[in-house]
């Protein structure tokens, strides 16, 4: 055998930044086939963090648009609905409204950013669970049930919430929020009108929009200040 002739080490970077060191060898096929270059999606990028925001907010603002459709389409006598899902292959199948209903419900309170779980109505729930599924804490949930705020019984030592008993809590609370927040947007509009100044349609179907739930306090600051800022540009 004929003793081959070593050649010096090649450095070179890698694409997270680090240096290594590799030795030439002689071309062979199977040599070749070692240096073949990766496919270029394989050095593409991570996404980083800014991607996955930018993508979380795309879906709340399509979920933003899409509840104030559906809850247009329940006003109707209909008992069922047709839905087409696109990525179906257009299938188009028949919702009952039930089911309609509670899409819109969780699609709101997912816009709203709150987490969504469903469960039936004849369950009993634990403290843990129940402070779950209205958003608050445990010790804030055992306030209401000792203030009788919210039913609940006692297995032994521990205590059961009826989901019933929470869907009512939730729907004082929901129309004690949707009557503060219409008069909220009622005292602004008088406000803007007192010192002469004329409220847009844009402005108007966002104040309407916040009136019944559909935009939280946030999005609303949001919405007006890039409104603002697109007048101020042009």
């Amino acid at each position: 055998m004929t003793h081959q002739e070593q050649k010096p080490i090649k450095q070179k970077r890698q694409p997270n930044g680090e240096t290594v060191g590799i030795a030439h060898e002689p071309q062979t096929s199977r040599a070749k086939k070692k240096t073949r270059k990766r496919p270029a999606e394989d050095l593409l990028p991570l996404r980083g963090p800014q991607v996955q925001r930018a993508r979380k907010e795309q879906r709340k603002r399509t979920t933003e648009e899409a509840v104030p459709c559906l809850r247009d389409a329940l006003t109707s006598s209909a008992e069922t609905f047709h839905v087409t899902v696109a990525e179906a292959g257009k299938v188009t199948m028949e919702v009952p409204r039930e089911a309609l209903a509670v899409l819109v419900e969780t699609m709101a309170l997912i816009a709203s950013g709150r987490a969504v779980e469903v469960i039936a109505k004849s369950m009993e729930l634990s403290t843990i669970q129940a402070a779950k599924t209205l958003g608050v804490s445990r010790p804030h949930l055992v306030k209401l049930l000792d203030k009788g705020v919210i039913e609940f019984r006692r297995v032994g030592t521990h205590r059961r919430v009826d989901v019933a008993s929470l869907e009512e809590y939730q729907r004082r609370e929901q129309n004690e929020q949707a009557q503060r927040r219409r008069a909220a947007v009622a005292s602004a509009v008088r406000s803007t009108e007192v010192e002469g100044l004329r409220v847009s349609a844009d402005t108007t179907a966002d104040l309407n929009a916040y009136a019944r739930g559909e935009l939280d306090a946030a999005a609303l600051r949001a919405r007006a200040l890039a409104r603002h800022t697109r007048e101020a540009a042009e």
